[in-house]
């Protein structure tokens, strides 16, 4: 847990609370929504407005992919069609999300914090103050990865941010109140049909909710409202209600026309290709079947499945270290030998060598496939640059 100290201002010989705005809404349409989160980051960047904090949810259901994905490859274009389900772009980085009124968009607008600017710190702040909110459930939640926040390996909310030239952050988070699983599965781009159910059990096996861990029907505004204290408690601040200025309601007004609404921005194509590979291979812990989803010569993303026995976190922390990680055996080896020094006794049974050979042999397939045959993950990734790397601002 990352520490942290009271942060007050003087005033008049007293010592008082900095005060950051809340704003709450419910049913926004993913369009408004994405222009509200950027234009607020952009006043906040610019001394326009204290830091905000926003909790917000979707009507049912949108389906956003991240700021360098090609939409494409990351949805299933037919079926949002016929479900008559909106699509759009984040401007934050990573993976395609389905956002609806079951799932609360948590947004963090500010300049700093403690006077850091690095993003992974802020990133790590975040993430803590998230998991001080579930933990009021008694959900214990860690930010795992890159940009995870799982429950024992389970994923429970997906994690971006985003910078602007004011120098404003915008931190977001995705939290998985409930989902509609199979829906999701329909609308990524995830070729279902070629999936064994093992492995579909799987994917949903690594997908965990509020509800799913409660075990009961909490509501999504107990969510919220717990949330909004914890936040205000981890960050040693007041939040005010609040909403948008007249001169804020234009200027999200005229971002949604010119971007979130604007098809160029939502279907821009991404410099990298995606394609995939697979492999199989008996190992003593048992059957290992590896897929991976490769941009241009880095690993985009690893999918471990198989009846294979290993701590489930542990196998995640292995999906985890190789997202946009070279395809180079020798790297690979060098970063999953890092890993098997921390995590020795949960893949005790997962031999080192058949996970790198089988890795391999997938990335080595991946090459013979067509970029239209992909599978989505979420990773950040920036267009701008030949082969993808990460993404942190």
């Amino acid at each position: 847990m990352v520490k942290r100290r009271t942060k007050t201002l003087q005033r008049g010989g007293m010592d008082r609370l900095m005060h950051w705005r809340y704003i709450s809404e419910d049913k926004v349409s993913d369009s408004y929504g994405l222009a509200a989160d950027e234009v607020m980051a952009l006043r906040v960047g610019e001394n326009h407005s204290s830091s905000v904090l926003r909790l917000y949810t979707y009507r049912s259901s949108s389906a956003l992919v991240g700021r360098f994905q090609r939409i494409e490859n990351e949805l299933n274009l037919g079926f949002c069609k016929e479900q008559n389900m909106s699509v759009n772009r984040r401007p934050t980085g990573g993976g395609a999300i389905l956002m609806g009124e079951d799932q609360l968009g948590v947004a963090l607008m500010l300049r700093h914090w403690k006077g850091s600017k690095a993003p992974r710190e802020l990133m790590r702040h975040f993430a803590s103050a998230l998991s001080e909110g579930l933990l009021v459930f008694g959900i214990k939640a860690q930010f795992r990865g890159k940009n995870d926040l799982e429950v024992e390996g389970r994923k429970i909310g997906g994690l971006g941010i985003h910078s602007n030239a004011s120098g404003g952050y915008l931190l977001h988070c995705s939290l998985l109140v409930d989902l509609d699983i199979p829906l999701m599965l329909r609308v990524l781009n995830v070729p279902i049909e070629k999936l064994k159910s093992r492995q579909l059990q799987s994917i949903e096996g690594r997908i965990t909710t509020v509800r799913r861990e409660l075990k009961k029907d909490i509501t999504l505004n107990e969510v919220r409202n717990t949330m909004r204290r914890l936040f205000a408690s981890y960050f040693s601040v007041e939040l005010e209600q609040s909403y948008y200025s007249p001169e804020e309601k234009k200027a999200i007004s005229q971002m949604e026309s010119s971007r979130y609404l604007n098809k160029d921005w939502i279907y821009q194509k991404v410099d990298v290709p995606d394609f995939s590979g697979e492999a199989r291979q008996m190992t003593p812990a048992g059957l290992l079947d590896v897929r991976v989803t490769m941009a241009g010569r880095q690993i985009k993303a690893v999918f471990l499945g198989g009846d294979f026995f290993a701590e489930e976190s542990a196998v995640s922390d292995i999906e985890g270290s190789l997202r946009w990680h070279s395809s180079e055996s020798e790297q690979i080896l060098r970063t999953l030998g890092n890993l098997y020094a921390k995590r020795k006794k949960e893949l005790a049974f997962l031999p080192i060598e058949n996970v790198i050979e089988v890795i391999s042999k997938a990335v080595e397939s991946a090459k013979t496939i067509s970029q239209d045959s992909t599978v989505s993950y979420g990773c950040f990734v920036n267009p701008k640059i030949g082969d993808a790397e990460p993404v942190h601002s």
